[in-house]
């Protein structure tokens, strides 16, 4: 995973709409055309091997990439280094990047969190509504999504069994804006059964549709740990 910390010259420019489509251009110049292009599933769906979030907060920026391919995590590192990080006509120069290693202890499940969204099709508009993680569609869109995705990417079906369970999920939704649109998504925790390499690709592509626009990374997340109460009227042990 790449981590990426730079700062604007000044606070709060009026670029917090745009900022996922400025990230993700960059990304592009960066890259292959392949991934830019994306992976076409046999129906026709075209999914991208890679995913990013990121963070607009006073005159700083945060993001985080992960790739499928960790070496398009190095090129965009590299990139960054040599050629300054350029959103748009922004030039920023004062730009940290660290690359760390986050999946080299996924076994069989995972328990991961983020903004995933799942969307359909109003009847009568066409117009997208997007819908919550504990309803049963989004599960369903998620899940076919994210077998569709293992597909497209690695070139054959997956053999394997897949559970995505939801956890918990915040009561108020969040507005992320890509170009001259508008996704809605609810940040939730889920736990993931899976093949190893089905874990990784949901880690290192995200989940959901919406992918590469600043929507649908997930970052794995330790168990809450409930820590029993003492029970003051036991016997203390000598």
């Amino acid at each position: 995973m790449l981590t990426i910390k730079t700062k604007l010259p000044t606070k709060n420019l009026p670029i917090r709409r745009v900022i996922s489509k400025l990230f993700q251009s960059y990304i592009y110049t960066a890259l292959d055309d392949k991934e830019h292009h994306g992976y076409k599933h046999p129906n026709g769906k075209l999914f991208k091997a890679m995913n990013f979030k990121i963070a607009y907060i006073e005159n700083e920026i945060h993001a985080k990439y992960v790739a499928l391919d960790h070496e398009n995590e190095k090129k965009l590192a590299e990139h960054i280094l040599y050629n300054q990080l350029k959103l748009g006509e922004i030039h920023l120069t004062n730009t940290s990047v660290g690359i760390t290693e986050r999946n080299s202890k996924i076994k069989s499940h995972i328990r991961v969190g983020g903004f995933v969204t799942a969307n359909i099709k109003d009847g009568n508009s066409k117009r997208k509504i997007y819908i919550e993680p504990k309803t049963a569609k989004f599960q369903e869109i998620v899940h076919r999504n994210t077998l569709e995705k293992y597909e497209a990417l690695l070139g054959k079906k997956y053999e394997g069994e897949l559970k995505i369970k939801l956890i918990e999920q915040k009561p108020r939704e969040k507005i992320f804006h890509y170009s001259k649109g508008v996704m809605k998504a609810w940040f939730a925790v889920y736990e993931i059964e899976g093949d190893e390499d089905i874990l990784r690709m949901i880690l290192d592509t995200g989940m959901g549709s919406d992918a590469m626009k600043g929507v649908g990374f997930v970052e794995l997340i330790r168990p809450k740990v409930q820590k029993e109460k003492k029970d003051e009227s036991s016997p203390q042990a000598l």
